[in-house]
């Protein structure tokens, strides 16, 4: 029997039962990939007529076909027409039956996921799409590996620029303009290599008012902050962002790949507060009205160098990588009243960070049993002083060394189940902080594909992170006259326990019930303090500290997601409640949320106009407070394409229809204050917005020639 009669009967086999590939061992999956490419044409005539997608036991291969490369203009727009997948042009969002959390991979190499959404999708023949995957991604809902062509040779150029104008409530008094980006990449990819580079700028201003009433309850002492009388707004912020990212790829084939790549970031934000406040006692005796004035600037620099290996030899496949980051950040704040009090506190800071990660995996029993084991290596190192007296503030090390484990065993061919269990040794040194401790994690899955689609997923998670360095400091000054923060040396790692039921049903609907519950987490807690103030004389004063304080949240939601012919459905709805607690203290809060997005696309005049109603209500709370934010959009959009769809341009107008109030509220309570903030105006803030973008994509290459002048090859 020779090798095209073996062809010739896999194919048979394989298209009279889709469950073939899951039935070959690992220990040939080399023999495989050989054998699935001599598959493709056999594939195409037989399988794909009827159907492109492919569905394995644990992913579905679709097959890119002509009909799914029309009226896409790139990546992301063709993986919106992937059964069950749903794409936001305008956020470039991806949702998979209603999951949100979703990595994308090309040839099984990370990318990022906006870059890779951008490229033409020619490069690319086939999709992978893996919900629950293993090891290292078990962290994620869904993943997709996109298989590029073999000796592709090709270039794409991407480009573009987004201009908004506010002449509502949010832009800055004779300047309207905001939320501008600009962003240029490049891609060249021949057969092996694959070079990358990319520039994106940003710029943001905006203006608001924002109000508060503050109690210090032992002084007798009240703060009322009010409109400005010339009308001016009390917050306005700027932020200015550069980015640049270049990358090298090379595959020696599918098993083997090496990528190197560096990272530039540089931002510029700045915030100016000038408030009136009125002082009074509590019983609300004015003694009199005094100009406040904060100016705070933060500039950071941080550089980033990676490299990423990935190989395999017969059953057992590996990866490795090594990160090292550096970042620079000088901060200035600077307070004045026209009570004659001021404060200055700058600060400039260096962190350098480097994590290495390896993993071995392999499969036993017929790819029934997946086992990986993985060892997490992480150090960071952060400096703090004073920007003039070089006054050392914080240096602090943390090193952490983790060794984890994932299995997963395939109980039927639609149920499997699956545990990650991690254990991690922590040296935290510095000042005043010498700690040496152990810590955990443990991660339970359970996912059951049924009839029509449907499928069930429940997971449980423990899992313990650490606090900001910058929480750790000994280091604490007053910001105010009567107010004091500072870190906590003996802060400790943060413990949670996190579990999640879903069910997709009807090919469109997503129930979930998600319960989150922190024991040990981090908070800010306020205490009433007795001591010397800034002004050399004796009183109460307020002093923040994070401590380790209790936290749980519970959620309720439904997701509906719809291709109806031309037209896009998602909506989401959920139900959410948040309890924060340390030690006496208490407070919870509960709410709704929901959003609304429609597309319609017109291909026969390359048009699709959408409409998205977004409700941003969203609801917190912790130990010592709550918030309540209020917040929708009605937003019209139309994207119209040139050019060949190699030019694509959006209109969007956010209209001044609100079906909430528009407020944005928090009160905090502790011993010391009674604090009330208060911004009224959040809808007004966005009326009448207009946005423009411009995007244009310039492509060419071997494979394109040969794509545009022959279009039968794909089915």
């Amino acid at each position: 029997m020779n090798r095209a009669i073996i062809i010739s009967i896999m194919a048979a086999l394989l298209c009279f039962s889709l469950q073939t590939s899951a039935q070959v061992s690992q220990r040939d999956s080399l023999m495989l990939d050989s054998i699935e490419a001599a598959l493709t044409e056999n594939l195409k005539q037989v399988e794909v007529n009827a159907s492109n997608i492919v569905h394995l036991r644990d992913k579905d291969i679709i097959y890119i076909t002509r009909e799914m490369r029309k009226g896409s203009y790139d990546t992301g727009e063709l993986l919106g027409k992937v059964p069950g997948m749903i794409y936001n042009k305008l956020t470039k969002e991806l949702e998979y039956q209603g999951q949100k959390k979703i990595l994308i991979l090309v040839d099984s190499l990370e990318m990022d996921a906006g870059y890779v959404k951008d490229l033409y999708h020619l490069r690319f023949d086939k999709i992978e799409i893996i919900p629950q995957p293993k090891g290292k991604y078990a962290d994620y809902d869904v993943l997709i590996n996109l298989h590029r062509k073999e000796k592709y040779q090709g270039y794409d150029n991407q480009g573009f620029t987004v201009g908004n104008v506010y002449p509502g409530g949010r832009n800055v008094k004779g300047n309207p303009f905001s939320g501008e980006r600009w962003l240029e990449s490049f891609t060249y990819t021949h057969n092996k290599w694959n070079f990358y580079l990319m520039y994106l700028g940003a710029f943001d201003q905006d203006e608001e008012n924002n109000l508060s009433t503050t109690q210090y309850l032992p002084n007798n002492y009240a703060e009322e902050v009010i409109d400005n009388a010339d009308g001016t707004r009390n917050k306005k912020t700027h932020f200015r962002g550069h980015r640049v990212n270049t990358s090298i790829d090379y595959q020696f084939d599918k098993h083997n790949s090496i990528s190197l790549t560096y990272d530039y970031q540089w931002t510029d934000n700045d915030e100016r507060n000038p408030k009136t406040i009125v002082r009074s006692d509590l019983e609300g005796n004015v003694q009199d009205t005094i100009g406040s004035t904060s100016f705070s600037n933060v500039k950071w620099q941080r550089h980033s160098f990676a490299g990423f290996y990935r190989g395999g030899i017969g059953v057992w496949n590996y990866t490795a990588s090594i990160n090292y980051i550096r970042q620079n950040t000088n901060s200035d704040y600077n307070l004045e009243k026209t009570s004659g009090y001021q404060t200055t506190d700058n600060r400039w800071s260096r962190m350098d960070h480097t994590f290495g990660k390896a993993e071995v995996n392999r499969r036993f029993l017929q790819e029934k049993i997946y086992w990986a084991i993985g060892y997490d290596d992480l150090w960071k190192h952060y400096k703090q002083q004073r920007t003039e007296t070089h006054e050392s503030l914080t240096d602090y090390t943390l090193k952490q060394s983790t060794v984890w484990t994932y299995g997963n065993f395939n109980v039927t061919d639609k149920a499997s189940l699956s545990v990650l269990a991690s254990i991690t040794t922590n040296k935290t040194k510095g000042d005043e902080a010498d700690d040496h401790y152990l810590s955990w994690r443990g991660d339970l899955t359970y996912y059951q594909r049924m009839k029509h689609d449907q499928w069930l997923r429940l997971n449980y998670s423990c899992n313990i992170s650490n606090p900001d360095l910058t929480k750790v400091t000994s280091y604490g000054q007053f910001s105010d006259s009567l107010t004091w923060s500072g870190g906590n040396p003996q802060l400790r790692s943060s413990v949670s326990h996190w579990a999640r039921l879903q069910y997709y049903f009807l090919r469109c609907l997503t129930v979930s019930l998600e319960e989150s519950y922190q024991p040990r987490t981090f908070t800010d807690i306020t205490t009433l303090e007795y001591g010397e103030l800034q002004n050399g004389q004796d009183g109460y004063y307020a002093a923040t500290m994070p401590q380790n304080a209790k936290w749980n949240s519970t959620t309720a939601s439904l997701n509906f997601s719809k291709h109806i012919k031309a037209m896009t459905i998602s909506v989401d709805m959920s139900y959410w409640h948040a309890c924060g607690k340390y030690q006496e203290f208490k407070h919870d809060i509960n709410g709704w949320r929901h959003s609304i997005t429609l597309d319609y696309n017109i291909q026969k005049w390359d048009l699709t106009p959408t409409l998205i109603l977004k409700d941003y209500s969203d609801y917190g709370a912790w130990a010592q407070g709550h918030y309540k934010t209020q917040h929708d959009q009605i937003r019209v959009m139309i994207f119209k394409y040139f050019c060949h769809r190699a030019i694509r341009m959006y209109f969007q107008y956010l209209t001044p229809l609100h079906f909430t109030k528009g407020k944005n509220t928090s009160v905090w309570e502790n011993p010391a204050t009674v604090a009330h903030y208060r911004n009224s105006n959040k809808n007004k803030r966005y009326n009448n917005f207009f946005g423009l973008s411009f995007q244009y994509q310039l492509r060419g290459g071997k494979s394109v020639r040969q794509y545009n002048r022959e279009l039968s090859e794909e089915n």
